[in-house]
């Protein structure tokens, strides 16, 4: 008997953000893309390292690791000044949060089914309190 077609994605976070692996010692997970996402909303690797909780300085090695694995640059900075600085992702790094979006919406809609049935596993073990 053929499984039934999944239900549409819940419309919440995402369960699984899945790690990557694009080729040995090249990966991109939850945090690289959430600090790609956080500079292209604040517009800044500093303030995207506080909206994170993480050092300016993690921030921009992780932003240098992607620059240097993809061989491009995925974020663009200006120097401050009295207009100020800033940073934005470049067409590369909007890709790169759109692609892996897209893959974390398409792993959500393929294991919905099971993500409801470990929800309900979940619910199950808090009602027995």
């Amino acid at each position: 008997m053929p499984r039934p077609a999944p239900p549409p994605a819940p419309a919440r976070s995402p369960a699984i953000r899945p790690r990557v692996y694009l080729s040995p010692g090249v990966a991109v997970g939850p945090g690289k893309i959430d600090l790609l996402r956080q500079v292209d909303a604040k517009r800044s690797i500093s303030a995207a390292a506080r909206a994170m909780g993480m050092s300016y300085k993690r921030a921009w090695q992780l932003v240098d690791v992607l620059n240097r694995d993809f061989g491009s640059p995925v974020v663009t900075t200006a120097t401050g000044g009295r207009g100020g600085g800033g940073a934005t992702l470049t067409p590369l790094g909007r890709a790169l949060v759109d692609r892996y979006g897209a893959l974390e919406d398409c792993l959500n809609v393929a294991a919905s089914v099971e993500l409801a049935a470990l929800r309900r596993l979940l619910a199950r073990r808090r009602a027995a309190r």
